[in-house]
């Protein structure tokens, strides 16, 4: 069952290690990870201006696909953990992952 977290105000009352459950995927990743690209869905979503739903754990709670979340969590972390070309033009072609920085395009891969 999903649960509404209060509004979570200013981000440095956001904790700095954060569970994720992306459609029943779970993740744990830091608050610096999911800002960084700031023209994102994540960095809006995790900027503190927005009430951000838990589920029964705590976790924050994300209704999208999970299947390709940790290429987008890994690419986010260091910018090198590109995914093949397969997997990155399913990933780019997924409207919930549509924010995401021109980088990830499959074209940028070898």
């Amino acid at each position: 069952m999903v649960g509404h977290s209060e509004s979570q105000g200013p981000v440095s009352s956001l904790p700095r290690v954060i569970p994720l459950n992306v459609g029943g995927y779970s993740f744990v990743t830091t608050l610096s990870t999911l800002t960084k690209d700031k023209d994102s869905m994540l960095a809006a979503m995790f900027s503190g201006r927005h009430e951000l739903d838990t589920d029964s754990e705590g976790r924050y709670f994300i209704d999208r696909d999970g299947t390709y979340f940790k290429y987008i969590l890994n690419y986010l972390r260091d910018r090198k953990q590109l995914p093949s070309a397969d997997i990155a033009l399913e990933v780019r072609t997924r409207p919930e992952y549509s924010c995401l920085s021109s980088e990830l395009a499959p074209s940028r891969m070898g």
